[in-house]
């Protein structure tokens, strides 16, 4: 299963893995570029469905039948202005933290032991773009209009999402849980910034076929050590994310704000 397949970096996955002959679940918001990728990869199962709320996971997690042996969650934005999810969660958390959450929480009992999981993360989790210190207050965990900050913002809700899948491997050792930041790649995420930010970061940025390669080897190559990768490389994410007692905060706060709980192994 893909989580934000029919543009960009997810696109490009689910052409790889295609081609690969992978028997694929793609997930994507928007109708027409998901009726599109639908005709282009017949043989996938492709969902619409809004993964910032509750209701939208539920559609994916109905949508499915059978074993599902790779989830990777791919869904991502980045705002300049304050935005909120249907439900009221700042949008950032709702879609980098709360997603993959749900998602997993949804769809874990499909999983079976050697699955792998692979959340696309960003090496803005260690700091943002403007520079900084990234840190996560586990009482308060959503910024509000007054503390948004496109870019800090967005670095905290990618910290909480190391933060979860860290402690998502501690507590389910039979999955194989990992991290990928894939690079400065080349798509729409910021197509909400001015122009001449956009233009500024394109410049330097991979193509998204780039961006697809580590996701896909993390995804269905040699089975990886867990972990935090930037492209291909295992290497230490931020010091902030390796604090258990953090995250375990982080775990408790993003079970009442999703609704929903993830088991431990053998609950």
């Amino acid at each position: 299963m893909v989580v934000g397949a029919t543009s960009g970096i997810g696109r490009r996955v689910a052409e790889r893995l295609s081609v690969d002959g992978c028997r694929l679940v793609l997930v994507g918001r928007d109708p027409a570029r998901a009726a599109e990728l639908a005709r282009k990869l017949p043989d996938a199962t492709v969902v619409v469905a809004d993964v910032s709320v509750r209701a939208g996971v539920d559609r994916v997690a109905a949508a499915v039948a059978g074993r599902i042996d790779v989830l990777i969650n791919n869904a991502g934005v980045m705002t300049p202005t304050y935005q909120q999810s249907d439900e009221g969660v700042e949008l950032n958390l709702a879609i980098h933290h709360l997603a993959p959450w749900r998602t997993v929480a949804a769809l874990g009992a499909m999983m079976p032991a050697g699955g792998r999981i692979v959340n696309v993360n960003s090496e803005g989790h260690r700091s943002p773009m403007r520079g900084g210190t990234v840190r996560i207050d586990p009482e308060r965990l959503m910024d509000g209009p007054g503390e948004f900050d496109p870019f800090l913002t967005y670095s905290r809700s990618k910290l909480a999402n190391l933060l979860f899948t860290y402690e998502l491997q501690r507590r389910r050792p039979d999955w194989n849980v990992v991290a990928v930041h894939p690079g400065v790649v080349r798509t729409d995420l910021g197509r909400q910034f001015p122009r001449l930010q956009v233009a500024a970061v394109s410049a330097f940025a991979l193509p998204a076929r780039k961006g697809a390669e580590p996701i896909v080897e993390l995804a269905v190559g040699a089975e990886p050590p867990t972990g935090y990768y930037d492209r291909f490389t295992r290497t230490r994410s931020s010091p902030s994310s390796y604090d258990t007692e953090l995250a375990g905060r982080v775990w408790t706060a993003t079970e009442r704000l999703g609704g929903v709980r993830i088991l431990d192994k053998g609950q």
